[in-house]
């Protein structure tokens, strides 16, 4: 497994579409670009069941609202959400989706970088608790995802909240 510092070499393995790990605000994370081939490869990497959905990273909030169909009744809603830790899952014209956008400077770098949103989830075996440092995040997936992006974790006691915008309620 390839390790590095530098957020635009770890960006550049995305646009390649490599899984990589690299540290979130809270705990360390697993991901990709949003392309299914490499989703199936993340459900294979995690033990994870094809149905579980995934996390899309966005740099910004204009580039998620950009980029989903999201109901305008929402938008200020998800508009205060987005500038704290949490996840939003937004309904869409098909589905619902769950979106963070990251206030931690290395993963917007990371993010601006790759000039799309990515999948995450965490670093961690499905059913199993998350990597919490650089060595259990090789010592899991050391054969298993191309690259590492080394950096501190950014100070956050854990993963986001998760806030479900249509029913209005966290659920986690």
């Amino acid at each position: 497994m390839i390790e590095v510092k530098s957020p635009s070499t770890a960006a550049g393995w995305i646009k390649h579409e490599k899984v990589i790990a690299y540290p979130t605000e809270g705990v360390w994370g697993l991901g990709s670009l949003n392309k299914k081939h490499l989703i199936e490869e993340l459900n294979k990497i995690k033990g994870r069941d094809k149905e579980k959905k995934y996390i899309l990273l966005f740099q910004s909030i204009e580039h998620a609202f950009h980029r989903l169909d999201i109901s305008h009744k929402f938008k200020d809603k998800i508009n205060k959400l987005s500038k704290s830790f949490t996840t939003i899952i937004v309904p869409t014209h098909d589905e619902t989706v769950a979106i963070r956008i990251p206030k931690y400077k290395v993963l917007i770098d990371l993010l601006d970088n790759v000039g799309s949103e990515i999948i995450s989830t965490s670093a961690n075996i499905s059913g199993q608790p998350a990597c919490k440092n650089i060595s259990e995040v090789k010592k899991v997936f050391s054969n298993k995802i191309f690259g590492i992006l080394a950096l501190p974790l950014g100070g956050e006691k854990g993963p986001s909240r998760i806030f479900d915008v249509k029913n209005n309620s966290y659920v986690r």
